[in-house]
């Protein structure tokens, strides 16, 4: 099961609020998932779409808290392409528009038509937010896994339902963009603390506690990886220097022989020929007597200097 999915199973098991959370959060549904048929007479019929079996749940759930139904929804399953299966809820015509008026969705113009609209009364409060925003991503959320980036999207049909979510995103200090996708529209929140504050918000603290473990170990292997590089390219700059002591040494040793050398500058040279791979500090420790790592790099310093001479 994928994280985005871990998400959904877990709100989808969250207790009831209060009227007015249950209303926004069905509202968010409606907004997000759901398909309205015209029929005869004026008739609308509300269906919700779900390819999870824990999500229809809850919006039954929902609805049955939303006041008595006229007559018990239909559910229907629909097989998709590579097995996938699409959950359909149907509701009668009578429980759909008693569902959209209450939402505050379905209002008389001038010439007494009825219209479909974005529900108003969600802005009002906080809790009516949050509710919105679960309901929201229960209908078309999106999550990527924790342990490759941090990244939520819904995916809208057209823009003025991504740029509402949006709004109400900004009222509960989140920044969200957005763009266009496959015909529709999409809402994006990027980054690892805004994710898990959305994830805070919406109710899901579980799935919280698992991204912050991802994101530790991403942070730990991020270290080590970093520590690993650094180790691995200092090990090569000692080589390469090593390697370039060694080719100036020999370059001495064949012009004007080491013996002709101070006593120090021979023994030192000697052992870096005898120890090409060693540490400078490993190289003053076999001294005698030892000598720290500045009097090796200046004695290397003079053998270069007398190659380069010599080379002259």
């Amino acid at each position: 099961m994928s994280f985005s999915s871990r998400v959904k199973a877990e709100l989808a098991t969250l207790p009831l609020s209060g009227r007015c959370c249950v209303t926004a959060e069905l509202g968010a549904m409606i907004f997000g998932a759901s398909v309205m048929t015209l029929m005869g007479n004026r008739q609308i019929r509300l269906s919700f779409r779900a390819q999870s079996a824990a999500v229809v749940k809850r919006v039954l759930r929902l609805f049955n808290a939303a006041g008595p139904a006229a007559a018990r929804p239909r559910l229907l399953l629909r097989e998709q392409v590579a097995g996938r299966r699409q959950y359909l809820l149907q509701l009668s015509p009578e429980d759909s528009r008693r569902l959209l008026r209450e939402q505050g969705m379905l209002r008389a113009d001038g010439g007494g038509t009825e219209r479909f609209s974005a529900p108003r009364r969600v802005m009002r409060r906080n809790c009516c937010r949050r509710a919105y925003l679960r309901g929201s991503f229960l209908a078309c959320g999106y999550l990527s896994d924790p342990r490759r980036r941090y990244r939520a999207e819904w995916l809208y049909q057209d823009q003025a339902r991504a740029l509402r979510l949006r709004r109400v995103l900004g009222h509960v200090g989140l920044l969200a963009t957005v763009g266009a996708r496959r015909g529709g529209a999409v809402v994006t929140v990027s980054g690892g603390d805004q994710v898990a504050e959305l994830l805070k918000l919406i109710g899901a603290s579980l799935s919280v506690l698992s991204m912050e473990n991802s994101r530790a170990e991403k942070s730990l292997t991020g270290s080590a990886n970093r520590a690993v590089n650094c180790d691995q390219a200092n090990l090569g700059r000692q080589l390469e220097a090593a390697q370039a002591q060694v080719a100036f040494i020999e370059s001495l040793s064949r012009s004007r022989g080491l013996s002709s050398l101070p006593r120090a500058l021979e023994a030192m040279a000697r052992l870096r020929l005898s120890r090409p791979d060693a540490s400078l500090e490993e190289l003053g420790a076999l001294l005698e007597p030892p000598v720290s790592k500045s009097g090796v790099q200046h004695r290397m310093r003079a053998l270069k200097r007398l190659a380069e001479e010599q080379d002259g």
